[in-house]
């Protein structure tokens, strides 16, 4: 484009977000502002998105100090992006200093604060928020109850997070839909009580999506039981025929009970379907740049760097005792 304009450069800068392209975003920004362009509050927003998907705080502060340099009113939107990232970052409290700062907040901006408490193990505060909000006449939605039940189920709040689920359609116009079950799946298996989970299950109003299955696969390692892991990764495959994680899991599961023909079974299951191993990929703040990079990275500049510390940091572990923990490799 000969002329690009704010309209232009947030259209990218969103369509990366949206992608998962959260490094690419960042730099896109850099890139604007290089080009003499000034970014708006949606820019703001997109970027401070960006840096919550991240945990990217140095960036993220920022973005958020030359938010407040640019004489911009923080709105809403902005608002909303900041409570996000300080709480993915571990700021809690500053999120919630964003909050009692902001002018006005909606629904979004609560649940962001109570999705931010559940995220840092605050589950009593998150329910207070909770009853915060209602005191200032805000209904929650759907989003509200899986933040609600995210801290209960990270807390072991059993009961609470059970009253919290009934309460939806009980004292609300809210039917619960896939999420919110997997929410309390990841509750009960969580606490143990797996055959409760199981129940649940089976007995839903709506089909069983892959997140559900997830949980209780995920709760199944937890807590040692490959009868009911066989039953929810049957399942999970009909999703997710070619996720590896799911296969890894199982095998582990069986691995631990010492079950070693159902390993080998689905290490056969892996090759007859093509399923192999993709390279994960992971970020690093230095030096307020975020720095992408994946498993067995040789293209990084300063990789034999990288290579020699992590040789170095490894046998000084090994000689205080440390063992490494190869439960969770590729079984194939």
């Amino acid at each position: 484009m000969p002329e690009k304009n704010v309209v232009s450069w947030n259209a990218m800068l969103a369509g990366f977000i949206q992608n998962g392209f959260y490094v690419e975003a960042l730099q896109h920004f850099k890139m604007m502002r290089k080009e003499g362009k000034d970014p708006d509050w949606s820019t703001f927003a997109c970027a401070l998105s960006g840096c919550a998907n991240l945990a990217a705080l140095q960036v993220g502060t920022q973005l958020h100090n030359l938010l407040l340099k640019s004489g911009h009113i923080i709105d809403i939107f902005a608002g909303n992006a900041l409570i996000t990232m300080y709480a993915r970052c571990g700021r809690i409290l500053t999120a919630r200093q964003v909050f009692d700062e902001m002018v006005s907040v909606d629904l979004v901006s609560w649940n962001s604060l109570i999705a931010g408490h559940a995220l840092n193990g605050y589950a009593k505060a998150a329910i207070s928020i909770f009853q915060e909000m209602k005191k200032n006449g805000v209904a929650p939605d759907e989003v509200t109850f899986i933040g609600l039940l995210s801290a209960c189920s990270h807390a072991g709040m059993v009961d609470d997070g059970l009253e919290l689920f009934y309460s939806m359609s009980r004292d609300y116009p809210i039917t619960p839909v896939a999420e919110h079950y997997a929410c309390v799946v990841d509750l009960l298996g969580r606490a143990g009580r797996l055959g409760e989970a199981l129940k649940l299950v089976k007995g839903m109003p709506i089909k069983a999506n892959a997140g559900i299955w997830g949980s209780l696969l995920g709760a199944c390692r937890m807590h040692k039981n490959p009868e009911v892991a066989n039953v929810a990764a049957e399942k999970l495959f009909e999703f997710e025929p070619h996720t590896t994680s799911n296969y890894v899991l199982l095998s582990n599961i069986h691995a631990e009970a010492g079950s070693w023909g159902e390993v080998e079974r689905v290490r056969v299951l892996m090759k007859e379907r093509g399923v192999w191993k993709q390279p994960a990929r992971s970020w690093i703040e230095i030096k307020n740049e975020v720095r992408s990079f994946s498993s067995d990275d040789s293209t990084e500049p300063r990789a034999a760097e990288v290579f020699m510390v992590l040789r170095v940091l490894n046998a000084q572990m090994r000689n205080i005792g440390h063992m490494s923990d190869s439960s969770l490799l590729d079984c194939g």
